[in-house]
C-alpha cells in the first residue's frame, strides 16, 4: 500500500504544470462559442436570403467539398510534424503518437479561447503529463509557436503584394482593420522572438508586473501569478536556446508549418469551384494568399476563433474572385462559401481536434493505471 501511495505521489510530482482548463471551464467555453456562432449567424442572415444561400450549398458539386474535407484532414495530420521535429532531441523522448495527438489537440483549445490563446498552455500540460519537464515542454511548444508565426507571417507579407486587389471592398472606415491585423501579427512574432533570446526583456516584464502589483485591485492577481510567469520566462529562454542551437531542425519545423498552412489556405479555392465559380489552377496561389490575408486581418478579434470578424473579412475578400454576377447572386455565393469554409476550417477542425485530445487523455490514464499495477 505504501509503495502504491508513493507511486501516486511521484505521478503528481511529475505533472509539473497544472491543467489550464477544467472540464467545467471547457464546457463553458464551448457554450460561449455556440452562443457567439448563433449571434453571428443571425446578423449575417439578416443581410442575405437564407433560402437562396441554402440552395447554393445544396447545388454544390460535392466532389470539391470532399477535396476540402481531405485538405482539412491533411492539415490536421501535417500540423504536428513541426512539434515532432523540435522534440526529437529531447532527453525524455515522447512517442510519435504522443506528439501527434498533443499537436492535434492544439486546434480545439485555440478554437474555444479568445485570441486562440489556449493551445500552447494545454500542450505544455499534456507534455508534462507524459513525463517531460515543464522547462523542456515550455521551450518546445513556444519554439514551435515561433516556427508557426514565421511561416504564417511569410504568407502574410507575400499577400501584401496584392494589397490593392484584396482590399478593393474596404474603404476609409474599414481599412484600419487590415492595418491593425498585420501590425499585431508582426509585433507578436517580434515580441516572442525577443522574449526567447533576451533575458533583459524577461526581467523588464517581471519588474513591470511587480510595479503593477502595487496597484490595490491588481495586487492579489499579480502576486499569485508572478512566480509562475518568472518560471515561464526562464523555462522558455533556457529550452529555446537549446532548440535554436539545432538550426536545421528549426528550419525544418518552419517548412513543415508552411506545408500544413498550404493545405489550409487552399480550401477556399475548391469551395468556390464546387459552387460553380470559374477559376483556373493559376488562381490557386492568389486564393492561398487571399486566405492568409483574411486570417491575418482578423487576428486582433478577441472572440474564440475570431468569430464575427473573420467571416466579415472572408466575404469581403473572396468576392474579389467572384465576378460577372448580380449583387444578389454575389451575396448568396459569398455567404454560401463563407458558411462552408467556416464549417470545414473551424467547426470540423475543432471536432476532430477534440477527438485527438480525448484519445490522448485516455492513453495517459491507461499508462498511469498500468504503472500503478506494475508497482503494487
Amino acid at each position: 500500500m505504501m509503495e502504491k501511495e508513493k507511486k501516486d505521489i511521484e505521478i503528481v510530482e511529475n505533472s509539473e504544470e497544472k491543467k489550464p482548463t477544467s472540464r467545467k471551464k471547457t464546457i463553458g467555453l464551448i457554450l460561449i462559442v455556440l452562443l457567439i456562432t448563433v449571434v453571428v449567424f443571425v446578423i449575417f442572415s439578416s443581410f442575405n436570403d437564407l433560402g437562396k444561400t441554402w440552395e447554393q450549398i445544396c447545388n454544390m458539386d460535392f466532389r470539391f467539398l470532399g477535396i476540402g474535407i481531405a485538405l482539412v484532414v491533411l492539415y490536421l495530420i501535417s500540423w504536428p510534424l513541426s512539434l515532432m521535429i523540435l522534440s526529437r532531441r529531447n532527453l525524455s523522448k515522447s512517442k510519435i503518437k504522443d506528439n501527434f495527438l498533443i499537436g492535434g489537440s492544439e486546434h480545439f483549445f485555440n478554437s474555444i479561447t479568445p485570441f486562440a490563446s489556449g493551445g500552447q498552455p494545454i500542450q505544455i500540460y499534456l507534455y508534462t503529463q507524459n513525463g517531460m519537464s515543464a522547462a523542456n515542454a515550455t521551450g518546445i511548444v513556444l519554439s514551435n509557436f515561433i516556427a508557426f508565426m514565421i511561416a504564417t507571417n511569410a504568407f502574410a507579407v507575400a499577400s501584401l503584394f496584392y494589397f490593392d486587389r484584396f482590399t478593393v471592398n474596404f474603404n476609409g472606415s474599414t481599412i484600419w482593420i487590415v492595418i491593425l491585423g498585420f501590425t499585431m501579427n508582426l509585433l507578436t512574432l517580434a515580441f516572442i522572438i525577443a522574449l526567447a533570446s533576451s533575458k533583459k526583456l524577461g526581467n523588464l516584464l517581471i519588474k513591470a508586473f511587480a510595479v503593477l502589483g502595487k496597484i490595490k485591485f491588481l495586487t492579489k492577481v499579480i502576486e499569485k501569478n508572478l512566480p509562475t510567469f518568472e518560471q515561464y520566462c526562464s523555462n522558455f529562454q533556457l529550452a529555446s536556446k537549446e532548440i535554436m542551437s539545432h538550426k536545421l531542425d528549426f528550419l525544418l519545423a518552419i517548412v513543415a508549418r508552411g506545408v500544413s498552412l498550404l493545405f489550409y489556405y487552399s480550401i477556399p479555392f475548391f469551395i468556390l469551384l464546387g459552387l460553380g465559380i470559374s477559376l483556373e489552377f493559376t488562381d490557386l496561389p492568389f486564393i492561398i494568399l487571399a486566405s492568409s490575408f483574411t486570417i491575418t486581418t482578423m487576428v486582433w478579434v478577441p472572440t474564440p476563433g475570431g468569430t464575427g470578424g473573420i467571416e466579415f473579412a472572408f466575404t469581403m475578400i473572396v468576392s474579389v474572385f467572384v465576378i460577372g454576377l448580380t449583387d444578389s447572386e454575389l451575396a448568396n455565393i459569398t455567404m454560401a462559401s463563407m458558411i462552408i469554409w467556416r464549417f470545414l476550417t473551424y467547426y470540423l477542425l475543432m471536432f476532430l481536434s477534440a477527438i485527438e485530445y480525448i484519445i490522448y487523455e485516455i492513453i495517459i490514464k491507461k499508462r498511469r493505471k498500468r504503472s500503478v499495477k506494475e508497482n503494487d
